[in-house]
């Protein structure tokens, strides 16, 4: 409650996940935890601008992922927590459904696609771009080869 941090990557909507709720297939709260330590720099924050960023457990979407301009969806991967990543999700008037981008990571790779995926925003923005705008703009190709390769 102390930073400013309305709608800025570290403003972040996560359902209780795993730890407490018996519906989940993964946990959210450490996820998001690790996502707003990665991006603890106020200043980072700032740089990236408004970037929604939701993360559900599982499929029932306590969460919103699907609303998230990046989404973070919980799934049970044979017994192990597999993280899927959706991108272009709007719950505003420009309102949209995230679309899933491909292969699922463990908890430390979601991270790390999370912040390629912000690389490739800072890189191909244009003044005043806000993720969501950039993502509709130039299509999920960049984003997926950064973060696939």
């Amino acid at each position: 409650m102390a930073d400013a941090n309305l709608d800025l990557i570290s403003d972040i909507i996560a359902c209780p996940g795993l730890d407490y709720c018996s519906l989940a297939n993964a946990r959210s709260i450490p996820v998001a935890q690790k996502i707003a330590t990665r991006f603890a720099d106020m200043d980072r924050q700032r740089d990236l601008g408004e970037l929604k960023l939701k993360i559900s457990g599982c499929i029932n979407a306590c969460g919103h992922h699907h609303a998230g301009h990046i989404g973070i969806l919980g799934v049970d991967r044979k017994g192990t927590e597999n993280y899927q990543l959706t991108f272009g999700g709007s719950g505003a008037e420009d309102v949209s459904i995230g679309k899933i981008i491909g292969p699922g990571f463990d908890e430390d790779g979601v991270v790390n696609a999370v912040e390629k995926a912000t690389e490739v925003y800072r890189n191909l923005r244009t003044d005043g771009e806000r993720f969501l705008d950039t993502y509709r703009r130039v299509g999920l190709d960049p984003f997926k080869e950064a973060i696939y390769g």
